[in-house]
């Protein structure tokens, strides 16, 4: 990871990005998560349309930012787009 960092995409570095995790409704927390937790990575948690961290949704010291996720509520808050394609 630290060659990717400092050498990927012909020398202008990579930014690896990881998910905080999936466990945190049995206990986990991404903090022994090798890769969230580690120096040369970027790691995202959840956050439902209510502002809170789902229940799937695991803590940890190293995320750095949370994104829309689902929730309790079904407010459709998380959507997916569709790239039109007219080469006409």
């Amino acid at each position: 990871m630290r060659r990717g960092i400092e050498f990927g995409r012909h020398g202008y570095g990579s930014i690896y990005v990881v998910a905080s995790g999936n466990g945190g409704i049995i206990g986990d927390n991404c903090n022994y998560d090798g890769y969230a937790n580690i120096v040369y990575t970027v790691t995202i948690g959840a956050v439902g349309e209510d502002g809170a961290m789902p229940l799937y949704g695991e803590e940890c010291a190293s995320m750095l930012a949370v994104t829309f996720s689902s929730s309790a509520y079904h407010r459709n808050i998380v959507s997916q787009t569709a790239e039109i394609n007219d080469s006409s």
